[in-house]
């Protein structure tokens, strides 16, 4: 019965949790107990499997009667739970853990859900070649950096030398010893696919011991990707001769510059000036 109670009232931070939006202590807490947990850590599962199938293909509202046939097919899945397991009613007296129990089922759900969505989306047109070329997501690039800060995935590339050969699939230069600096040091990076485009995501760890603070940098193609839209509320800062963009977004600062068609987008545990003096950092690189 304790470990139901503490599923239950774990079940309602995993949103949050997963959106970057608990403190670190809560951060650490949950992602201990997610580990140690077989329901939680499906629960968790579950959450991202839907929340990255919505996000790839959820571009226009939803076709009519769409919610209405998933909020039946889900139904049904619940109460073919509820019988099985002796409940009439599909909650209350069957313990949070058991409908859990049930998550693979929902997946298919979610997935077909995406899946019809794109297909309403799809068939009210196609993008032009102008939108193509000069793509507007910078909402979703800005949700994708603070989501990858908030829990890293292990860097592909781990040395200054694999991290530079990712421009061959960015198609701009990627130079990760522009923010070597100040104590700040490499921890590797990845591609992070864009629709049809491709950014490089870097990871870095600025400070040592209990002062260290991570810091991730999205590498772009700004003629490509457009982020005006995303950081159109963030403030206009001059740090020497640049001119960076800074703010707060999930409870981490973000900052942005761009030079020379490249785009830097940063997330980091740092406050807003010493983000701003990182991102800068690209205009002093010669």
């Amino acid at each position: 019965m304790t470990r139901m109670a503490t599923c239950r009232d774990r079940i309602r931070t995993l949103g949050p949790y997963l959106d970057g939006e608990c403190d670190a202590a809560q951060t650490i807490e949950i992602g201990d107990h997610v580990a140690n947990c077989t329901t939680c850590r499906e629960e968790v599962q579950l959450l991202r499997a839907m929340r990255g199938s919505m996000k790839r293909v959820v571009r226009a509202p939803a076709p009519a009667g769409l919610r209405d046939r998933i909020g039946n097919a889900m139904a049904a899945e619940l109460a073919r739970d509820a019988e099985g397991s002796g409940d009439p009613y599909g909650v209350g007296a069957v313990p949070m853990m058991v409908r859990l129990a049930s998550w693979p089922t929902m997946v298919p759900i979610a997935t077909a859900a995406a899946i019809a969505l794109f297909w309403g989306v799809s068939t009210r047109g196609t993008p032009t070649a102008t939108n193509e070329a000069h793509a507007g997501f910078g909402d979703e690039l800005l949700a994708e950096l603070v989501a990858e800060h908030s829990q890293p995935l292990p860097p592909e590339a781990v040395t200054p030398q694999a991290v530079r050969g990712l421009e061959r699939y960015v198609g701009v230069p990627v130079r990760p010893t522009s923010f070597e600096r100040d104590g700040a040091r490499l921890v590797g990076g990845r591609l992070l696919p864009m629709r049809s485009q491709r950014a490089a995501i870097l990871q870095y760890i600025v400070g040592s011991g209990d002062d260290a603070r991570r810091v991730s940098v999205v590498v772009y193609d700004a003629q490509k990707i457009e982020v005006g839209t995303a950081m159109a509320n963030f403030a206009p800062r001059a740090v020497g001769t640049a001119e960076v963009r800074v703010g707060r977004e999930k409870g981490y600062s973000v900052a942005a510059a761009q030079r020379e068609g490249v785009g830097y987008l940063m997330a980091s545990d740092l406050d807003q000036d010493k983000s701003a003096q990182l991102v800068a950092m690209v205009y002093d690189d010669r």
